[in-house]
């Protein structure tokens, strides 16, 4: 991972506004763009989810075949292996769910010209006159090939006037997989555009990205669930993203495991409470009016 600073909150980058699903709100004075780490943490609470509902089918019909039972029985350390090996994903799933409800969005306020973000129990606040922005790289492995994806960074800067990365916020650029600067500078004229000039002559936020509708929800009902992952078009907004006729065939193959997961992880959701973190409650506070009466002598 590596970030190319090129961006200031004083002066233009050239490009055009322009932004997409990252905009979880908008109002006249504040912009909360979505934290892809509550997105990432989604996804891998389902993908922990998925693994330990296979590990449970998988294993438990074998406590109650009456060959292995008997040995089991005969084996206390080996039965509590297999009782107890389903769980083997429960720490991971836990520490992702503890993300998904502590981590909030990125709140911009231009009445106070400020950034807002509540991290676990600590919120904090960057100055917008302060912050830099650039291009941050990342390269993943996703299982059997590495892809590299492109993001807008942002940070405060150091006293010395420096940004380093481990100070930074990230948001996904408009094409995270196209490289060059146009996709991510699109996104940062957008919010220095806000925050200069409020929303008003701002193009409207693109159409989100159909497919990380489950990730950005945080969990579907079943009817959602079964409306999204149904093998036919049913007239959800964006489908045809990802709903082509040469596709239809693939959703039909998978969706018997992905209704199943779907609807795993909106019972453990239920279960467990979880929901997005709402953003600080600062992130909508107005700067205080400057009084322009004269003090009396």
């Amino acid at each position: 991972m590596a970030t190319i600073w090129i961006f200031n909150s004083t002066s233009a980058s050239g490009h055009k506004p322009a932004i997409g699903g990252q905009v979880s709100n908008l109002s006249k004075n504040t912009l909360c763009l979505r934290n892809p780490w509550v997105s990432d943490s989604v996804f891998m609470g389902k993908l922990y989810c998925t693994m330990t509902l296979s590990l449970i089918i998988g294993l438990y019909p074998n406590l109650f075949d009456g060959e292995f039972l008997d040995y089991f029985k005969s084996n206390p350390i080996l039965m509590s292996g297999f009782t107890l090996a389903p769980f083997t994903f429960l720490p991971f799933l836990i520490y992702r769910i503890y993300f998904i409800k502590r981590l909030s969005s990125f709140c911009f306020n231009r009445s106070t010209q400020k950034i807002y973000y509540q991290r676990l129990s600590k919120v904090l606040v960057f100055e917008w006159a302060n912050t830099g922005g650039g291009i941050f790289k990342r390269t993943e492995y996703g299982g059997s090939s590495f892809t590299t994806s492109y993001a807008l960074a942002f940070a405060p800067r150091r006293e010395d006037g420096s940004l380093h990365q481990k100070d930074c916020l990230w948001v996904d650029s408009n094409e995270p997989t196209e490289p060059g600067v146009k996709h991510v500078a699109e996104v940062w004229e957008y919010l220095r555009h806000f925050m200069d000039h409020g929303p008003n002559k701002l193009p409207p936020p693109g159409e989100p990205n159909w497919w990380h509708k489950p990730l950005h929800a945080i969990c579907l009902t079943p009817a959602e669930a079964w409306r999204h992952y149904a093998p036919w078009r049913t007239g959800e907004p964006g489908e045809m993203q990802g709903k082509k006729n040469w596709q239809l065939p693939f959703w039909a193959v998978l969706f018997p495991y992905n209704l199943s997961v779907a609807i795993c992880w909106y019972g453990i959701c239920r279960l467990f409470n979880v929901r997005a973190a709402p953003p600080p409650p600062e992130a909508f506070e107005e700067a205080p009016a400057h009084s322009t009466q004269r003090k009396r002598t």
